[in-house]
């Protein structure tokens, strides 16, 4: 997937910041592992354009975090308060609501860092957190105004900024402490494994306290008040005089005007007042014979425009990023969401629930893996048979004939790739002589898989070598997502299937049994027993288990079947129980044919496959016994097209789950 470009991804409106990839670079120089870069979201219609941005879980978990950090935030604000007033306040309330939030807090950074392997979880958590913050130390004055007028009015804001500079160092001190544990645990390095954008974000101010700054700067007046210690109304005031100054400065001094012209290329068109948020613009202003620093800025006021100016735009890119935050609800089996990223107020109203699709994987903090590891899908393996034996041959053949097997091998492996694209079926990983492909419908995937049959038959009459059949294996399990990234910038992620779901595909292609006897046989004679001795011991065991082979089922191009010993042969396509049961819910009513090849009975199903149709047989085997797994039902699917015409017969009044086992009950009473 080809990566977004940053700006587009940017959430405006911007009054600071210029949308360009120079001035984001300038302020942010470590962008890629700084900021993480937001996520394709799909709707639940997956066709429709996905939106972009962080899904967080609005779990009891991260409510009980949220709620914690109010009541911090309170207990500081009222010890705050206490001392302003010379008065005593509850030091036990206070200690009790900082350890809880503590804990919880400990509990989420640490989760995020452990979980992360390069996909930036620490930044989004801070991000997400950070907006929590500034909401609430937003209107930390108007809450101390309101329980005590007089230091509301003298100190609130004061207040506001010295409840911040506590909470940044206890939590930074916090967070030291869990990169230490961590890094020792993970053997990595602390310095790699401590958010980047918490020490950006620690030396800005504006991002914990505030969640919109106009342009006139109007939400600033208790930064002014309580931060920089201004008037911020004369701050304000100057600043506005400071724009009409230069508006009027634009149009009648020709040499300033092609001066921004072209060193900054400015467009006279456009309001002059964008030139003023342009790094040290309004100090080479102010040396201007025109300018006059008693009516406009003075110089101290310059440099701290200038210094507002770099954190002004720092917070509206952090604050765009946040903007992306994407707060997600479990509703009826499924996930909403209420908050649309760009979407316009027209479009979406505030409130509706956004459903989205099944595959969303929102970001829980507060739970070990952040993001649950756990998916469940279809899944299908397809494997070339006897690959490794063909390739022996064809080496001993010569240097050429190997290369063109593998260069005709590479070509029917982008034959499916090109069929599984068309399919909406996605490639997971290659497997030598195969390729592990999943998918959220089981019809796409079956239907892929009988196209690929197809393929194969096509390469073997254009000369394929590799011509000894190929199994392929359909299911619906359960499986983990390895993150595989490294963290490296512009690596962008990536994640492996591994679990029980992708070793039930490879024992269903292999067919593998369970071969302890052999194994223990082989120890034995290793250990010096006579090997006619272990043999003789072995043998009404290796009777038993022997595997017995139906040349009458393997006279068939493709195969599958079950031996006397429950041994799984396949060299066609099989499916398991749980695959036909969602592959049944998802065909709904269909008619159904009583199709026969030989004296193997199907029940014949026909599916669409774009405009055309395709048709395809099941008949249930048994129960295989597969090396490690408990005995799984497995049935056999066959393309429609090898059943014999004259054959048919309608079957009326069953779905496809109790026809296949009528005509799989009624088969082995007549094979009786």
């Amino acid at each position: 997937m080809t990566p977004t470009p940053l700006l587009q991804l940017l959430q405006g409106p911007f009054n600071f910041l210029r949308p360009d990839m120079e001035e984001v670079r300038r302020l942010v120089p470590e962008l890629e592992r700084a900021l993480p870069m937001p996520r394709p979201i799909y709707l639940e219609d997956e066709g429709a354009t996905p939106i972009r941005g962080f899904p967080i879980l609005q779990s009891a978990g991260m409510e009980t975090l949220r709620k914690a950090l109010g009541q911090f935030i309170l207990s500081e604000e009222n010890a705050q308060l206490a001392a302003a007033r010379r008065d005593t306040f509850d030091r036990k309330a206070y200690a009790l609501a900082w350890d809880r939030y503590c804990s919880l807090l400990a509990k989420a950074v640490e989760n995020a860092t452990i979980s992360s392997y390069g996909r930036q979880y620490p930044a989004v958590f801070w991000l997400q957190h950070s907006l929590e913050i500034a909401r609430l130390l937003k209107d930390t004055p108007r809450r101390i105004m309101r329980i005590d007028t007089e230091i509301g009015r003298r100190q609130g804001d004061a207040i506001k900024y010295r409840i911040l500079d506590r909470y940044l160092d206890r939590v930074l001190s916090t967070t030291y402490e869990i990169v230490q544990k961590v890094a020792g645990a993970t053997e990595e390095v602390e310095e790699e494994l401590f958010p980047r954008l918490l020490t950006r974000m620690r030396d800005n101010v504006l991002v914990f306290t505030e969640d919109y700054i106009g342009r006139d700067l109007a939400e600033l007046g208790s930064y002014f008040n309580g931060s920089l210690r201004i008037d911020g109304r004369d701050f304000r005031l100057r600043l506005d005089e400071l724009a009409r100054w230069h508006a009027a400065q634009i149009q009648s001094d020709r040499e300033l005007r092609s001066a921004v012209t072209n060193l900054l290329r400015f467009d006279p068109k456009c309001d002059p007042r964008d030139l003023l948020v342009r790094p040290g613009y309004v100090a080479y202003l102010s040396t201007l014979k025109g300018y006059n620093a008693n009516k406009l800025l003075p110089p101290p006021l310059v440099q701290v425009w200038e210094s507002l100016l770099v954190k002004l735009k720092e917070f509206e890119l952090f604050h765009s990023f946040r903007k992306s935050l994407v707060p997600v609800e479990a509703q009826d089996g499924g996930l909403v969401a209420r908050e649309i990223p760009g979407s316009r107020p027209s479009a979406i109203t505030v409130g509706t629930a956004v459903r989205l699709s099944y595959a969303t994987r929102p970001l829980d903090f507060l739970e070990p893996w952040v993001v649950d590891p756990r998916v469940e899908r279809f899944g299908m393996i397809y494997d070339i048979s006897d690959f490794s034996q063909t390739l022996s041959v064809l080496h001993r053949a010569g240097t050429e004939s190997q290369d063109d097997a593998f260069r005709k091998m590479f070509r029917f492996q982008r034959r499916i790739n090109r069929l599984a694209l068309t399919h909406r079926v996605k490639l997971e990983k290659y497997l030598g002589d195969g390729a592990f492909y999943s998918s959220r419908e089981a019809t796409r995937l079956l239907v892929c898989s009988v196209q690929i049959q197809r393929l194969y038959e096509e390469a073997l009459a254009e000369g394929f070598p590799f011509n000894r059949g190929m199994r392929v294996a359909l299911n619906y399990g359960a499986y983990r997502l390895i993150p595989m990234g490294s963290g490296r910038p512009g690596e962008g992620e990536r994640y492996e299937f591994f679990g029980p779901g992708l070793v039930e595909l490879s024992r269903l292609t292999t067919g593998k049994g369970t071969q302890e006897i052999e194994e223990v046989k082989t120890m034995l004679i290793n250990q010096g027993f006579s090997s006619t001795q272990v043999h003789d011991f072995f043998a009404p065991l290796a009777e038993k288990n022997v595997d017995v082979v139906d040349k009458k089922e393997e006279s068939r191009r493709f195969y599958a079947y079950l031996n006397r010993n429950g041994t799984l042969h396949n060299n066609g396509m099989v499916a398991t129980a749980a695959y036909m049961q969602l592959l049944e819910k998802e065909l709904g009513h269909r008619t159904l044919l009583r199709a026969s090849d030989g004296d193997r009975v199907y029940v014949l199903v026909e599916v669409e496959d774009g405009a055309t149709k395709l048709s395809f047989g099941v008949r249930r085997l048994g129960l295989a016994q597969l090396k490690g797994l408990d005995k799984l039902a497995v049935y056999e699917i066959v393309d429609g097209r090898s059943l014999e015409l004259g054959s048919y017969q309608e079957i009326r009044g069953d779905t496809l789950g109790m026809a296949i086992e009528k005509i799989s009950t009624s088969g082995a009473m007549a094979r009786r």
